[in-house]
């Protein structure tokens, strides 16, 4: 069982889209604009912040882990210290977890509970000041921070000042959402402003193409795959502009040539893969989603077995089932259809609102390029692991 062929596969590491390379690709422009924006904090230690947002496989996270380790390496060849802490806000969703994830970066051993939201701020700020040198917070899916009330935690951040000599906190956001599409209040607003907002594109096809071949020159053996699948790839991904697509499509790919106990990556592996690889509904992608809009979309999934539309009050009975099944509490109706409205507004589910003859009106779900099971059980398998991971449900 789980025996190789070891001719394909030499490190897996670099096919994870969070893996981060010595070289970025197609992103030297975004880099300069960080490297811009936070040249006064190198020089001077002035507090500086950036709004980094584009879509998925765009490239921000990787951009931004590599900028910030070489910002930090710089820091220590100029004898200086860069303290740089990384919070994923949908992972550590809410005002509470990112808070108590920044204090125990100064204090391992801080309790998860017996303080408030205040007093854990007023901790991190002293550990922050009594540093005496600058600390980067990195706040990755912020979008999912902002919409929440620990937006506030944002406006603080951006305004610490009082500080001990030395020490000064900058801030930088990740987001899919530009600043126009989130509700910041005006004040923190003015610091993101546009020059310190950078935008990411998909990628081109020749980034892609690039993108796969760095993967698995750094993942395969020599000649485990040729340009003509490397073009393979590229094309498969470019209408997505999206490289976690072409590095899912290579991993599975390659995972593929093993288990057949080939020498080399063929074109009807990646055919396989591609097929299997929908961009709309990546694992890279749902892993985005919290359990509550997974259970959702599972719910959909299942009750278009057997029909290529149906209704959400369908969908909703069978959404019970699954929360039961699972043993997660079900949302009430309303927050219900608001995260179908959202799933439908990235690209897992069609919604269509329907005028019925005698007059109301239905909303009808579908999906888009995706057969209803194998959705089922992508989303089975995610669920599960979340659950044995210990994750919380967000409400």
């Amino acid at each position: 069982m789980f025996e190789s062929s070891g001719r394909i596969i030499r490190d897996g590491a670099p096919l994870d889209f969070k893996y981060v390379p010595d070289e970025l690709i197609g992103r030297k422009e975004q880099t300069d604009q960080l490297e811009a924006s936070f040249r006064p904090l190198f020089f001077s230690n002035t507090p500086c912040s950036a709004y980094i947002y584009g879509p998925v496989g765009s490239g921000k996270t990787v951009t931004v882990m590599k900028f910030s380790s070489d910002m930090e390496k710089a820091f220590s060849k100029a004898g200086k210290k860069l303290d740089v802490i990384t919070v994923n806000c949908r992972i550590r969703n809410g005002e509470y977890p990112v808070l108590l994830d920044l204090v125990r970066y100064f204090d391992r051993g801080f309790p998860d509970r017996g303080f408030s939201s205040e007093e854990m701020f007023v901790s991190f700020r002293r550990h922050v000041s009594d540093g005496c040198h600058p600390v980067l917070v990195i706040l990755d899916e912020a979008d999912v921070l902002l919409s929440s009330p620990g937006r506030d935690i944002i406006y603080q951040m951006t305004r610490m000042d009082g500080l001990k000599e030395g020490a000064s906190l900058s801030l930088m956001m990740i987001s899919q959402k530009p600043l126009t599409a989130l509700s910041l209040d005006q004040a923190s607003l003015s610091t993101f402003g546009r020059d310190s907002s950078v935008s990411f594109n998909g990628y081109s096809r020749g980034d892609l193409r690039a993108i796969a071949e760095q993967r698995a020159r750094l993942a395969l053996y020599p000649g485990a795959i040729d340009d003509g699948c490397l073009d393979l790839i590229a094309n498969a991904a470019e209408p997505y502009g999206d490289a976690r697509f072409a590095l899912e499509m290579l991993e599975k790919a390659a995972n593929l040539a093993e288990t057949k106990g080939d020498t080399a990556i063929r074109a009807e592996y990646l055919q396989k893969a591609s097929g299997e690889v929908h961009s709309d509904y990546s694992e890279a992608k749902m892993e985005d989603l919290d359990i509550g809009k997974l259970l959702i979309l599972l719910s959909v999934a299942r009750s278009l077995f057997k029909n290529d539309t149906v209704t959400i009050n369908h969908a909703e009975g069978t959404y019970a089932a699954a929360c039961e099944e699972f043993g997660v509490p079900a949302r009430k109706h309303t927050q219900f259809y608001t995260n179908v409205k959202t799933l439908s507004s990235m690209g897992f589910i069609h919604l269509e609102v329907r005028n019925e003859p005698g007059g109301g009106r239905t909303s009808i779900l579908s999906l888009t390029s995706i057969p209803a099971r194998d959705l089922a059980g992508l989303v089975e398998d995610l669920i599960s692991k979340r659950i044995k991971g210990g994750a919380d449900y967000e409400v």
